[in-house]
């Protein structure tokens, strides 16, 4: 073998490599989350949409627990009024983001039924997520989640949202849907 060819086939591996990082595997249960996800966008049904996330209240428990459990790790105690307010606080943010979701949904709808047609038209192609290695083993959790949609003329859109975490064995999102889109128009024939 040449060094051509020796370097040929590095090449290849390395970008074969660097693509089998960046692929992960999607959940069977984050695949369907997606599919509800779809069609919640696609009929308008924002409080199916909204189904997608968890609850404001499950994430001010979650952010609740975080609080006490990072002050105690570091000596200190946290007064039942600091975590009331914490959750407080946490319960108003998300609230927030979840108007924000659903204000960006609507405008999504509207943008791609201008441009693209009927909703009803519009495929989920593929999920692709990338795994939060900083986030705890008791609580896993996917950042950078981004499905992708095919509509009727072949366009592909590319959506994203936040995070993805698994609370007491359930998917589901937290943060807000992008107001950023991707848009790969399809290849001329």
């Amino acid at each position: 073998m040449n060094i051509k060819s020796i370097l040929i086939t590095l090449i290849i591996l390395s970008g074969s490599l660097a693509h089998a990082d960046k692929d992960t595997l999607v959940p069977p249960e984050v695949q369907k989350l997606a599919e509800n996800l779809v069609a919640a966008l696609k009929s308008g049904d924002d409080a199916a949409l909204l189904a997608c996330w968890h609850t404001p209240e499950a994430r001010a428990k979650i952010n609740v627990a975080e609080e006490a459990a990072e002050a105690a790790a570091k000596g200190k105690t946290l007064s039942p009024e600091d975590l009331a307010e914490e959750g407080e606080d946490e319960v108003e943010d998300c609230t927030e983001e979840n108007e924000d979701t659903t204000e960006r949904a609507a405008r999504l709808r509207a943008f791609l039924t201008k441009n693209f047609g009927e909703l009803s038209a519009l495929t989920l192609q593929s999920v692709d997520l990338d795994v939060d290695e900083d986030a705890p083993s008791e609580q896993p959790a996917y950042e950078d989640f981004d499905f992708v949609l095919r509509t009727a003329d072949g366009t592909m859109i590319t959506i994203d949202v936040d995070d993805l975490i698994k609370v007491e064995g359930v998917w589901k999102f937290t943060g807000r849907l992008d107001d950023d889109i991707n848009i790969k128009l399809p290849e001329k024939n």
